[in-house]
């Protein structure tokens, strides 16, 4: 719906509920100001008229708002660190979508956007060209702690 549409239906309808409060239920309104004061109902009229107006903003930052919220979650970065005991030579971690070379004393450490443990399935494996090993991240590891044993490999 275009501005110019809003702008016209909440204008009706503050003008339709003007009328029914002032017309037919007799009701009384005053804005008062230093510049201005208006009675009766231009006075309900503008009341209604900017409180429709502030509800239907309100209206349009929600789903705003919940985009945001989502980009924040989907865009936190997972610091995942850990090391492999035994330290092996020429290894490599690789978590599905990265992957690192293992340094000499079996540390290890990226980031990845938008994974979350608890909802993502999220595997390791330090790959050798001999052997690889497999570490599954279960949602309440610490991620920037982890301890992977290869098993002397």
């Amino acid at each position: 719906m275009s501005n110019l549409s809003v702008v016209a239906v909440l204008f009706a309808c503050s003008l339709a509920a003007a009328v029914v409060l002032f017309k037919v239920l007799q009701s009384t309104a005053v804005i008062q100001k230093k510049e201005y004061q208006v009675g009766g109902a231009a006075a309900g009229f503008l009341i209604i008229y900017a409180t429709l107006c502030g509800s239907y903003a309100q209206l349009q930052k929600a789903p705003l708002q919940a985009c945001q919220t989502q980009l924040a979650v989907d865009e936190r970065e997972l610091a995942i660190q850990g090391t492999v005991t035994p330290p092996i030579k020429n290894a490599t971690i690789v978590l599905g979508i990265k992957q690192v070379s293992l340094a000499d004393d079996g540390r290890f450490g990226f980031t990845a956007k938008g994974l979350d443990p608890g909802r993502d399935p999220l595997s390791l494996y330090v790959i050798t060209e001999k052997a690889h090993s497999y570490y599954q991240i279960f949602p309440n590891d610490k991620t920037s702690e982890l301890k992977i044993n290869a098993g002397g490999n």
